[in-house]
C-alpha cells in the first residue's frame, strides 16, 4: 500500500473511484545502484543509480545483488519519495516533459558506511534535484519514473495543484531620507 493514499469507503463523501491523497503523501521505493571500476588514476570507482523499484523486497541496505570483476550492484535501501503541495508545478512539469523522471541524490563521504556513499534523497521535483547539484559533495542521477510512481504523482497533482497567477514585483522608489527601513530624524 502507498502511504498517504487510501481508497475511500462507502461512508466517505468523495466518490469511490477517486483515491484520497494525503497532502504530504509518501511512497517507499527501493533504490538500486551500481559501483563500477573506474579507468582513472585518481578515482577507484564510479557510482550509478540504475533504478527505483516500487514494492522493493525486504533486503538489508547495501546488500550485494550481483557482482563480477568490474561491477557490483547493490540494493541501497528503501527510501521515501515525499510530496508537498507547493511543489505541484514542478511535479506537473516533470510528468509532462519528454522524459518523466525521479532524481536520486548520492552523497560521498568516507564516514558513510559501508562504501563511502549514501543515498541522500529520492525526489520527483527537478527543483529539489537542482538545489543538490550545486554541492560538490553530491551526485544527482536522473532515472526513469516507475509507472506506479507516475500514476501516484499524477493523482497528487490533480488533487492539489492550484494555478497561481504571476505577480510582478513593484519596484520601491529610493527615498534618500530612509536608512535601513527607518526615516532619518
Amino acid at each position: 500500500m502507498i502511504l498517504g493514499m487510501e481508497t475511500p469507503g462507502k461512508d466517505d463523501a468523495s466518490p469511490p473511484d477517486r483515491p484520497v491523497i494525503d497532502k504530504h503523501a509518501r511512497m517507499p521505493v527501493g533504490v538500486i545502484v551500481e559501483r563500477r571500476k573506474a579507468k582513472n588514476p585518481w578515482q577507484d570507482y564510479t557510482w550509478h543509480v540504475l533504478e527505483a523499484v516500487v514494492g522493493a523486497p525486504a533486503l538489508e541496505p547495501w546488500s550485494v545483488m550481483r557482482a563480477d570483476e568490474d561491477r557490483t550492484r547493490f540494493f541501497a535501501g528503501t527510501y521515501e519519495i515525499e510530496l508537498h503541495p507547493r511543489e505541484t508545478e514542478n511535479y506537473r512539469y516533470n510528468l509532462t516533459g519528454p522524459e518523466p523522471s525521479i532524481y536520486v541524490v548520492l552523497r560521498f563521504d568516507v564516514a558513510d558506511a559501508p562504501h563511502g556513499v549514501a543515498v541522500q534523497l529520492v525526489t520527483a521535483s527537478h527543483a529539489d534535484a537542482q538545489a543538490y547539484m550545486e554541492s560538490f559533495a553530491d551526485q544527482v542521477e536522473r532515472i526513469p519514473i516507475p509507472p506506479a510512481v507516475a500514476e501516484w504523482l499524477a493523482a497528487y497533482v490533480e488533487a492539489y495543484h492550484v494555478d497561481r497567477p504571476f505577480h510582478k514585483r513593484q519596484l520601491r522608489r529610493f527615498d534618500p531620507n530612509m536608512v535601513q527601513g527607518q526615516r532619518k530624524r
